[in-house]
């Protein structure tokens, strides 16, 4: 069952944070107004908060969120999807919503689209 209610969007940006005693750099690689994937071999707990920088062309911005699932390295995974964690996104600069907003204006033609 799938309890998506936003389009996602295949994208690569960069992922960086330096909190809790811990660094993180991960690529994001599917994008929601709700949710990210961040792929990285470096895996929180599920239920963890977390604060990172997200870079998209030439500006940054901090965005913070809770991990809600994650695939560890070495997990079975559909497709092979790459191991990660599954972010649900609590607080987001107004910039990452005009950006997700401007990249489905843009169509499928500028990049994929999936549910």
């Amino acid at each position: 069952m799938n309890r998506r209610t936003e389009k996602r969007l295949e994208k690569s940006l960069l992922a960086y944070t330096d909190g809790d005693g811990s660094q993180l750099l991960g690529i994001i690689s599917n994008i929601s107004k709700n949710g990210i994937f961040i792929e990285s071999d470096k895996i929180l707990d599920v239920d963890s908060k977390i604060s990172f920088v997200l870079a998209i062309y030439n500006d940054f911005y901090p965005v913070t969120g809770e991990v809600r699932w994650v695939r560890r390295p070495g997990d079975h995974s559909p497709g092979n999807t790459p191991a990660g964690m599954g972010i649900y996104l609590k607080e987001t600069p107004m910039e990452f919503s005009n950006y997700v907003a401007y990249m489905r204006f843009q169509g499928s033609h500028a990049m994929h689209i999936t549910h």
